[in-house]
């Protein structure tokens, strides 16, 4: 009995001693967390562990089967037409993708900017959608969001946000289906997942609306179709490339990908498939993005995944 009070009296003495001399100004050291505990564990699992609060949903790793349009001759009938052709790609790691595109709020926190400041078509307001952002504006918010959330002791160094590969972006998009969107084949349902044209652009809506307002998708993600078009990491060529993990990445390129369609676009721009190009230098009326956040290319490699393509 008398040994544990005097035990109980060291331990309190030394916890009074650090105190006294930890200096009141001075903010404790906080360990960075380890690389496991930034692993999810079921598609649809939601984090918001940030400075910003952003919501990220955990896509799991797997295989998407993304589509692809070439141009064959069809003798018969003398002529050309378009050929859907699947492109196989498998993502040999999870990751977190922004359950809603980033906002106004997200981008003055970090940037201090306001891009889209008087500008025409777009309406202000700290949960809409921002726009008027080119593909090395996107990045450069990414890599200064790495930055802060690595010193906050918030983010393992391994770990870093980025804009998704458009492979990440059409898998979260997809969420496990293979139809035309998210939801099916039937484009009349639309207006319940979408801001596009018949309920924006024709309305006289014509901006970037509040993110979150319609539907989402089977893993929680919101706007994957439609209100903005969304940057990816990606440069463009005109093929797929498919493959384990693919990423084209090209310094010079002229274009980058963007994906998901906007608000003053037709049904079929907001396909899960569809894709377009923009220089990355352009800020436009309906270009946006999301976030990934992803172990970083100096992370060891995922899972062998060459057995699943091949299935």
């Amino acid at each position: 009995m008398k040994s544990t009070w005097l035990t109980a009296c060291v331990v309190a003495a030394v916890a009074i001693l650090c105190l006294a001399q930890a200096k009141p100004d001075e903010p404790a050291e906080v360990p960075p967390p380890a690389a496991d505990s930034l692993q999810g564990t079921e598609a649809g699992q939601v984090r918001d562990d940030n400075s910003l609060k952003m919501k990220l949903v955990w896509c799991p790793q797997g295989l998407v089967t993304m589509e692809d349009v070439e141009i064959v001759e069809d003798a018969p009938a003398k002529q050309w037409r378009r050929k859907i052709v699947p492109v196989k790609a498998v993502l040999s790691r999870g990751y977190w993708l922004g359950k809603y595109e980033v906002t106004q709020a997200e981008w003055k926190q970090v940037m201090g900017t306001e891009p889209w400041k008087g500008e025409k078509y777009a309406k202000e307001g700290d949960n809409c959608a921002v726009t008027f952002v080119s593909w090395h504006d996107a990045t450069a918010f990414c890599e200064k969001l790495t930055e802060e959330e690595h010193k906050a002791g918030r983010l393992s160094d391994d770990w870093e946000f980025a804009l998704p590969t458009e492979a990440e972006w059409e898998h979260g998009c997809r969420a496990g289906t293979e139809t035309k969107f998210s939801f099916g084949d039937d484009a009349s349902a639309l207006g319940e997942y979408a801001w596009f044209r018949n309920n924006a652009f024709d309305v006289e809506r014509q901006y970037a609306h509040r993110v979150g307002q319609k539907k989402p998708n089977r893993w929680g993600l919101y706007d994957m179709h439609g209100n903005v078009w969304e940057w990816c990491l990606d440069a463009y060529q005109h093929k797929l490339p498919g493959g384990p993990d693919p990423v084209v990445k090209k310094i010079d390129a002229k274009g980058r990908v963007n994906r998901g369609g906007g608000w003053a676009d037709f049904p079929t721009s907001c396909q899960s498939a569809k894709r377009s190009t923009n220089s990355p230098d352009i800020r436009g009326v309906d270009l946006g993005f999301r976030v990934a956040l992803r172990l970083g290319s100096q992370a060891e490699p995922g899972a062998d995944v060459r057995s699943t393509i091949d299935k």
